[in-house]
């Protein structure tokens, strides 16, 4: 599941993604961002990732392509996880956009909120 949990005024969009990813989970998901990138231009993310079992092929697709249409419009991205996969991921991830691209483990919480904001 994909939850949008809202946007603060330094533009940081805060989702979190729980349980496994599907297609589905990224076609509900992605007009919403997309509204909210036509609004504000760009944006940062704060996404906490929680308990995910897994990911649709699909669902990953679907994520590649959106990345792809907006990479110029992501800021600073903090992703909050539980996992080392996640945290490899990030560094992943971090090698195909310009802007800062950061994981921290789940009791970090706060430091990551901080420096997403700053």
């Amino acid at each position: 599941m994909l939850k949008l949990e809202g946007i603060n005024e330094n533009r940081v969009l805060s989702i979190t993604a729980s349980g496994k990813l599907t297609r589905h989970d990224y076609q509900q998901l992605i007009p919403e961002v997309e509204n909210l990138l036509e609004k504000f231009g760009t944006l940062r993310f704060f996404i906490r990732a929680r308990e995910i079992s897994g990911f649709e092929v699909r669902a990953m697709w679907e994520d590649i392509k959106f990345d792809a249409r907006h990479a110029d419009q992501f800021g600073k991205t903090a992703i909050v996880g539980e996992k080392k996969w996640q945290e490899w991921g990030t560094e992943l991830a971090s090698l195909f956009f310009d802007a800062p691209m950061k994981y921290f483990d789940h009791n970090e919480e706060k430091l990551a909120w901080t420096w997403v904001n700053t």
